[in-house]
């Protein structure tokens, strides 16, 4: 009786958890949806040019990768809650100043501001991680794919709040221009609120007490160098699926809405194929959670390496007018990238030991948004010399380095087991 007890409790604490790690997910991908869709439009308004309009975007995705070890590494001492609840708190601070810098038309205000606001990303990526604390092996594909199916939701829910965001900004006084950003205020601030509130007990620390329940009797288990860690084939498997797909996946398809615009596609067929794209990456979250936990990640990584094969070969060999194949190529982009991204980060956590993990899943976050940083402006490069379709070969012949690392050097059965 005391042990179902035990086990109920158990239970109840990890739904508690879950669920708030789900909405603070949801909160803050409304927040940064809702400001990445009018970060172009803000840097034109202040400085009067089109030539900036990307900056804002690029420089809010250079904040979530450097905030990235640092966050982890305040985990790895004092655990997911007040790493995650930073976070957000540091999106918040960065709204406010996106928002004053649009009100006092600074733009190197409004970029610090945009620096700050991208640290909510690193958050919301670094949550999949606590997720994976809380669930027993054999589960933490599911619960990564669920956290993860929460950007799917804020992204939608985020550009919808324009309207009302907007009525509130004529209330207080408030630039049009800038009125997105209270919504992610607002958005970020819960977030933060809620994960101060009720993620309790930390989940890094339920991970630490379980481990060392089975290691009872036994000598505690010392956290291995960088070195030794670097060394473990899953681990070596896994920063490889995570950083090269990463990089493909940006690379092409952030020049895809300039490439279907150069062969004459309207505004409204660019608009499918980027909606198409983002469902493609968040929609196929918890299948690919299932997947990794029912088949094993390695196949899994197999599998979304192969699919971003075939989405990179068909959009790059469709003719420029045939927009429904490139539009499908796009789609199965971002499902090819899931099923890698969830499967490749189930991987790195099996890897590791608790003691192990927050250091070093920052590390490989950190790694997927320099790589991402690098692709987006790799993308261009290659676009603009040798075209849409070349792009796409090379992002093919990308993702056939961390395929053939799982083909060729698949751990043994022992290693496998989490």
């Amino acid at each position: 009786m005391h042990a179902l007890t035990e086990t109920s409790r158990r239970g109840a604490i990890r739904v508690k958890l879950m669920a708030t790690l789900f909405v603070a997910q949801v909160c803050g991908s409304t927040g940064h949806s809702i400001g990445l869709a009018v970060g172009a439009i803000m840097a034109a308004s202040i400085t009067g040019t089109n030539t900036w309009s990307g900056v804002p975007v690029a420089v809010g995705a250079l904040g979530t990768a450097l905030a990235s070890w640092p966050l982890a590494r305040l985990m790895d001492r004092s655990g997911r809650r007040p790493g995650l609840a930073l976070g957000y708190g540091l999106a918040v601070a960065g709204a406010v100043l996106g928002l004053l810098g649009v009100a006092v038309r600074s733009f190197p205000l409004m970029l610090v501001g945009m620096a700050f606001f991208g640290i909510a990303s690193t958050s919301n990526l670094l949550a999949r991680y606590a997720a994976a604390d809380v669930s027993p092996p054999a589960e933490r594909g599911r619960a990564m794919g669920l956290i993860v199916w929460g950007s799917t939701v804020g992204s939608i829910i985020g550009p919808n709040l324009m309207a009302p965001a907007l009525a509130l900004g004529v209330w207080l006084a408030v630039p049009a221009t800038a009125s997105a950003f209270l919504v992610s205020v607002a958005a970020y601030g819960v977030a933060a609120l809620l994960t101060v509130l009720f993620l309790r007990p930390d989940p890094l620390a339920l991970a630490r007490e379980a481990q060392a329940v089975a290691d009872a009797g036994r000598a505690p288990e010392a956290a291995r160098t960088l070195g030794a860690i670097l060394g473990d084939v899953r681990v070596q498997i896994a920063l490889a699926t995570l950083s090269i797909s990463q990089f493909v996946m940006i690379s092409t398809t952030s020049t895809s809405p300039l490439y279907l615009h150069d062969q004459g596609h309207s505004v409204g067929t660019i608009g499918v194929a980027v909606s198409l794209h983002l469902a493609g990456m968040y929609v196929a979250s918890p299948l690919s959670g299932w997947l990794a936990d029912r088949l094993g990640r390695l196949p899994v990584i197999a599998l979304g390496a192969g699919l971003l094969i075939v989405a990179v070969a068909l959009a790059g060999l469709a003719p420029g007018d045939a927009g429904a194949t490139i539009i499908v190529g796009l789609f199965l982009n971002g499902v090819g990238w899931n099923l890698a991204f969830v499967s490749g980060s189930a991987l790195l956590t099996d890897a590791l030991s608790p003691v192990e993990r927050a250091s070093v899943q920052g590390f490989a976050d950190l790694l997927m948004g320099l790589m991402g940083a690098i692709g987006s402006a790799a993308g261009g490069m290659i676009l603009g010399l040798w075209g849409f379709a070349i792009l796409n070969a090379v992002g093919a012949a990308l993702v056939l380095g961390p395929l053939a690392i799982t083909l060729l050097r698949r751990p043994t059965a022992p290693l496998l087991e989490g």
